[in-house]
């Protein structure tokens, strides 16, 4: 660690004039604009012309500066790099000039509801998204305490609120360290597949990651850094399973049942967040003859990092995004590779994926006031536009076209780049073009995906698996390949929302036995954050609660700030409990099941096999809103919804 709290990243860069220029050649000229402009107060900055350019297909836009601009603002820029004015200081813009600032980065006019969802997305208040008592902090009711379960992105920044906040909590965690996913996974070359820009906490400025989509080690070393810097670590209890969870409505407690290094002990609590994910139990293959299978099986959410792959016959089930993210890494070591295809993905290039941060990149970062601030705007509101990518539009479908022209138009961007991967290999497009439209399920990061088919100790098998034989896996066309690693890269069980801790509300209702009911549909809760006669239990990353586009961790941002502030209104209205109204959660449910009526994800060539639909044919990971109008559901707590004892 460095004097200041961050991360110390090496020797500093002799800096001289054609350093400064490789660090332009690889900026966003126009955060960098924006940037010039808030130090500088330079109105002519505002008019710089501007271009958009159509990426994707036409899929989204990206605006950039005007070529005839560039070396003007280079200079600029350049000039105020190498001679920054002595006793700069930064300063907080307030929301009008911030607001100015926004349109013009895109010279577009936003509404209320953009503003509204924009407002923190350039991070400039140092904690964004923060919860706040309504007064001076209220004294706490004595033995008051929190139980968060879980100690990744969602546990810690929870946690990050009731720290800030001064209310008791303890982190339960069943694992030996913390980070959630980014603990369990350990499968070769495990990576983010959203830029680090957007895969923060926005109240940590300017972490210096090393690459742009950094791998799990470095995510682990992320959360640890967070949680001790803002003093939660030494709240996380390690080690610790929480199996079941009862609340007493005489008391207004949860009495939880918890193992701690294999010792079982009763412990209460106030309230519960159960931040234990939605990739949190993995989903295993069912296939006969698995049991007699003499090699090893493993599923890649229990891989351990330490498998042997040299010289071995290696199997990979799944083409999901872990399936695909591996292969390559795997191909590298293994004597043969076996991948195993149930169904086409929609496998797609992203910006700078594997790549890492430039020394250059890193000292405009860390040296141009602003920059920082702008970039992650310029990131996060790139693919806004997107959202329109999973919304048919009839017109267009009565004319022809298959959902609307954006998403056609995608179609066609990713097809044309499946075929270029594939070289002279005509044979495999039929096998590897999906039929369902992008963005119906999961879009897959290609990591060198389709290259990698194409060596010659790759075979890509699309016949389904008919059983495991000793010696390996027989397909339903008769052929027997063998193997003697076979991984498993098969998902989750993301139906098993909370497992699996077994929570009983009030009456002995288990969630369980609620969410089973096939007239109910599956999980459900009140802005995927609460369910009806489970009194003071909060979710994270809840029933539809994934975001449409855009940052995670700004939600997992959100809704700590909206459990925080339930639990503020708790505690200064003096009150034991409170649970959300049934009324309230149904009216709710309707207006989602209606809004995903309109929306892409009930495709018919997808939906059978998307982990999105569930078991009754409802889907429920997405919610269905823009993120505009979700923020606005979710940017205050409404007492007025919820009944309280």
């Amino acid at each position: 660690m460095t004097e200041n709290g961050r991360l110390a990243t090496g020797t500093p860069p002799q800096v001289d004039e054609a350093f400064v220029d490789r660090a332009l050649d690889d900026a966003d000229l126009n955060a960098l604009r924006l940037a010039l402009y808030q130090a500088t107060r330079d109105e002519s900055l505002l008019e710089v012309p501007l271009r958009t350019t159509p990426m994707y297909g036409g899929a989204l836009d990206q605006t950039v500066v005007a070529e005839e601009a560039v070396p003007d603002l280079r200079a600029r820029v350049k000039e105020f790099l190498l001679d920054k004015p002595s006793g700069f200081t930064e300063e907080k813009p307030d929301d009008a000039e911030l607001r100015r600032m926004y349109e013009a980065f895109r010279n577009e006019e936003l509404t209320e509801q953009d503003w509204a969802y924009r407002r923190d997305l350039a991070a400039f208040d140092d904690h964004p998204r923060l919860a706040r008592w309504t007064g001076a902090r209220p004294p706490i009711p004595e033995g008051f305490q929190v139980a968060v379960i879980g100690s990744g992105f969602g546990g810690i920044a929870v946690a990050v609120q009731l720290e800030r906040l001064g209310i008791p909590y303890t982190v339960y965690e069943r694992r030996p360290e913390l980070g959630g996913t980014w603990s369990i996974n350990a499968y070769p070359d495990v990576r983010v597949d959203t830029t680090n820009f957007l895969y923060q906490y926005f109240f940590e400025k300017n972490y210096p990651w090393t690459e742009y989509f950094a791998r799990a080690g470095e995510v682990r070393e992320y959360l640890q850094h967070v949680a001790k810097k803002y003093g939660v670590f030494e709240h996380i209890s390690f080690d610790t399973d929480v199996r079941e969870a009862v609340f007493d409505a005489g008391t207004g407690r949860w009495t939880l049942d918890v193992v701690t290094d294999g010792r079982a002990r009763t412990l209460t609590a106030n309230a519960v967040v159960s931040a234990s994910g939605l990739f949190a139990t993995p989903k295993r293959l069912d296939v006969p003859g698995i049991e007699e299978f003499r090699g090893e099986i493993v599923h890649t959410a229990e891989c351990t990092g330490q498998e042997r792959l040299d010289g071995r016959d290696v199997a990979i089930i799944g083409n999901g995004s872990t399936g695909v993210q591996m292969m390559s890494s795997v191909r590298e070591r293994a004597r043969s590779v076996g991948v195993f295809q149930r169904t086409p993905q929609w496998i797609s290039p992203r910006e700078r994926y594997g790549e890492p941060i430039s020394p250059e990149t890193r000292w405009l970062l860390d040296t141009m006031p602003y920059y920082w601030n702008w970039y992650c705007y310029s990131v996060a509101t790139l693919r806004l536009g997107g959202q329109v990518l999973q919304e048919p539009d009839p017109e267009w479908q009565a004319a022809g076209g298959l959902v609307n022209e954006a998403n056609d138009g995608y179609r066609e961007s990713l097809t044309t780049y499946v075929k270029s991967k594939l070289g002279d290999r005509p044979d495999l497009w039929e096998k590897l073009i999906p039929r369902h439209a992008p963005m119906a399920r999961r879009l897959i990061v290609d990591n060198n995906w389709y290259a990698s088919l194409l060596a010659d100790n790759v075979e890509l098998v699309t016949e389904s698996i008919e059983r495991f034989t000793p010696t390996g896996i027989r397909t339903a066309d008769g052929k027997e390949r063998p193997y003697d690693l076979v991984f498993t890269a098969t998902g989750f069980a993301t139906q098993k929302y909370l497992w699996p801790t077994r929570y009983e509300g009030l009456d002995g209702e288990t969630l369980e036995d609620r969410w089973n009911e096939p007239a109910g549909g599956g999980p459900r809760a009140y802005l995927s954050i609460t369910v009806p006669r489970f009194p003071n239990l909060f979710i994270m990353y809840g029933p539809n609660s994934q975001n449409r586009s855009g940052s995670l961790i700004v939600w997992m941002e959100t809704w700590a700030r909206y459990t925080a502030e339930a639990l503020v209104a708790l505690i200064e209205g003096g009150h034991r409990y409170l649970s959300v109204r049934e009324q309230v959660f149904e009216d709710y449910n309707r207006r989602l099941d209606e809004a995903m009526l309109s929306l892409i994800w009930y495709d018919p060539g997808s939906k059978d096999r998307n982990y999105y639909v569930n078991e009754f044919g409802r889907q429920q990971v997405n919610v269905p809103w823009r993120l505009e109008e979700y923020h606005e559901l979710l940017a205050k707590f409404r007492p007025e919804d919820y009944d309280f004892a």
